[in-house]
């Protein structure tokens, strides 16, 4: 009788299982600990676009997302027959647990420092984005450009905002182009795919989009701005409380009988969408500012009342 082939038993995982859209960034072999009385564990280190993984072969000793770290601290401890810059990382624990913390060695940790800081605590602004696009064809400017405004889409959306024939299109772009530029200027990629991961300003959970990497800066809520429109016969007039900007920081968006009013510089942000009776001229307006008031003059388009 011929003999059943033994079946060879699994081979250790060499590396972490992945999240889907995570990518490497950096990955070196180091050592951790989580408390003074805890010995040193010798690991292989990766950082992603998601998380700080140490990994013993074959599973995952330690990890933590990046969203939940809170502070870094440069220390030095002794490791391997001598004292070393060392790394302590402060987290907040899963599901609002206590804060921990873990020491964290590498030969080039102060890159793993850098990165950490930019992948967690970078702030994106106007400014920064306005550098990365003016480096980028015009699919790439408007993609980095409606995320921007918008946080986070889904692939169709943003294939349909640059006309692509495929979603292959969008994933060139971003991974060729908009990412690398980003790495270039700031030292880590501007753009994340995420399967789930709810909106901080809206409290929705969003699934399978691309968001925009980094702490944006926060707009103005509308509530908090004194807004008043006249219907002035050929005109609409706009009285609008606003602080810190000159006309010349502002911009209007027209879509028929809606208006944006926008501005995006450093340390100031705003997008305040008004509804008129009636569509206006986007080549027929003036606007100044006086006393902390930006006052906007819009000229109606002739034609019958848009509803709606």
């Amino acid at each position: 009788m011929r003999q059943a082939k033994r079946s060879m038993p699994p081979l250790p995982r060499s590396k972490p299982e992945f999240l889907p859209g995570e990518d490497v960034i950096l990955t070196d072999q180091g050592g951790f600990r989580q408390t003074h009385r805890a010995g040193w564990r010798p690991v292989e280190c990766f950082l992603t676009n998601r998380r700080l993984i140490f990994f013993l072969r074959p599973e995952i000793r330690f990890h933590v997302p990046l969203e939940n770290i809170q502070k870094l601290h440069d220390e030095k401890h002794y490791y391997v027959l001598k004292t070393r810059p060392t790394l302590r990382i402060t987290y907040l624990g899963e599901k609002g647990s206590r804060v921990g913390n873990v020491l964290f060695i590498t030969n080039k940790i102060h890159l793993w420092k850098e990165k950490i800081q930019q992948l967690c605590f970078l702030k994106v602004d106007h400014e920064t984005i306005q550098k990365i696009a003016a480096q980028l064809d015009s699919d790439g400017s408007e993609i980095l450009w409606y995320l921007w405004k918008n946080n986070h889409a889904r692939i169709s959306r943003l294939a349909d905002i640059i006309g692509a024939r495929n979603h292959m299109h969008v994933l060139l772009v971003i991974k060729e182009t908009i990412n690398p530029i980003a790495e270039k200027l700031l030292g880590c990629p501007i753009l994340s795919f995420e399967r789930k991961r709810i909106d901080s300003e809206t409290g929705e959970i969003i699934t399978f989009s691309w968001w925009l990497i980094g702490k944006k800066e926060k707009f103005l809520p509308n509530e908090e701005r004194l807004v008043d429109i006249f219907d002035e016969g050929p005109q609409i007039r706009v009285i609008m409380e606003i602080r810190g900007v000159e006309t010349s920081d502002l911009k209007l968006d027209f879509d028929k009988d809606r208006v944006t009013v926008r501005c995006h510089k450093l340390g100031f942000s705003l997008r305040e969408k008004l509804a008129l009776s009636h569509e206006v001229s986007p080549e027929d307006y003036h606007m100044h500012i006086r006393n902390n008031f930006l006052e906007i003059r819009l000229s109606k388009v002739q034609g019958p009342v848009i509803s709606g």
